[in-house]
């Protein structure tokens, strides 16, 4: 009897959980009666901020009919406000909804928006209760985030959809950071380390647009901009920061053709010296890939002598896009982009407080060398080593 009691308690927690986790919001609040979010791009004006949102159509979305037409699938609203948040709580003034946040997907930051505080930007949606911490995080390079909102996309579907996903697809290929709004607020409580925001564009497709993924912008410990880095300097971010996750590369052979590579996985090992007052960063970037492709007459060679300038030129070609990346960070505009002195920080704490509050100029005087070992794990169908 106990048992079975025991039982019928738990079943009716069970519906206790279920029912209060049915509803968006407050009990009572109806679907229709809210603005559900999927994107929101922030502009600044003269007379302060202006947000573009783009909302699921409520009407659409409960309608029998089904009607899957992309200007019904969602609606575009934006409005103005002396504040992030003064501009959104304006929305309800175009809708009649009140805004609802806990399903937004990307939050896209115009090109003059980037230019001021990202603190201050993103202040709101640290506090605002139905805000969610993993919202992505891009820029709008050379336009307005109004722009990437209202893209005209050739698939018809939710836009700020098609957007979340090529910005996740792109971390998974090593392209660029993924910067979630708890990446950045942790980021920006960072002493030493700069943020690095992906970039994005809208292309012209004909007579439709396509979003661009446009390399990184990089943002001080202060939360101010700096610069942009390109495409390939932004890939380089993955090998010094030890995020390399799959991917591609190409690289230059000895024949004067090219090889490519698709990226299995990859580690990177830290040794830190210090050497004539200087900090010196020894990497061994370790990486599995397969080849994918091989030009030139030497095609269907499987030899170990031609197999090890494959190597070779695929080991050559992550040490370059890592070094251009150094480069770039270490120039008059950049700063430590790659958590350089985080890694200090837990390696030798007591040189990182010696260190810390001059770390501009420590890290822009600091040497990076890297060895990297390729080990390629497929040829084709077979495996290299089961050629032997």
């Amino acid at each position: 009897m106990m048992k079975i009691s025991r039982t019928l308690s738990f079943i009716l927690l069970c519906f206790i959980a279920l029912g209060s986790f049915s509803s968006c919001e407050k009990a009572g609040t109806e679907l229709s009666d809210l603005m559900i979010i999927q994107g929101i791009g922030i502009d600044v004006t003269n007379s302060g901020y202006k947000v573009t949102v783009e909302i699921l159509n409520n009407e659409q979305s409960g309608s029998p009919s089904g009607d899957s037409s992309a200007e019904n699938k969602t609606k575009i609203y934006n409005a103005t406000g002396e504040s992030v948040a003064s501009a959104l709580m304006k929305l309800t003034t175009k809708s009649g909804n009140k805004p609802f946040y806990a399903q937004n997907r990307v939050i896209v930051l115009g090109e003059t928006t980037a230019q001021r505080n990202m603190g201050d930007v993103l202040d709101f949606f640290e506090r605002n209760y139905d805000s969610r911490a993993s919202q992505l995080l891009c820029v709008a390079k050379g336009g307005k985030a109004e722009e990437v909102i209202r893209a005209k996309l050739l698939n018809d579907t939710v836009k700020s959809k098609i957007l979340e996903k090529m910005l996740e697809s792109s971390y998974e290929q090593s392209l660029v950071p993924r910067v979630r709004i708890i990446d950045a607020v942790n980021t920006m409580k960072d002493d030493t380390t700069f943020l690095c925001v992906p970039a994005v564009s809208v292309q012209k497709n004909g007579e439709n647009q396509d979003f661009s993924l446009d390399g990184c912008a990089l943002f001080d410990k202060d939360a101010s901009f700096c610069m942009y880095l390109s495409s390939g300097d932004a890939q380089g971010l993955a090998f010094l920061d030890n995020n390399i996750r799959e991917g591609f590369i190409s690289a230059d052979l000895p024949n004067g053709q090219k090889a490519t590579f698709v990226l299995v996985k990859g580690k990177t090992h830290y040794k830190i010296l210090k050497e004539n007052g200087r900090l010196h960063y020894k990497l061994n970037i370790d990486v599995v890939c397969d080849l994918e492709e091989v030009g030139g007459a030497d095609f269907f060679s499987t030899d170990d002598d031609f197999m090890e300038k494959i190597k070779s030129a695929a080991g050559a070609k992550i040490a370059k896009t890592a070094e251009n990346t150094i480069i770039a960070l270490q120039s008059e505009h950049g700063g430590d982009g790659v958590r350089y002195g985080r890694r200090l920080y837990l390696y030798d704490n007591k040189e990182y407080e010696k260190l810390k509050n001059n770390w501009d100029k420590e890290f822009k005087n600091s040497i990076t060398s890297l060895s990297v070992n390729v080990t390629i794990r497929r040829i084709g169908e077979e495996t290299f080593h089961s050629k032997k």
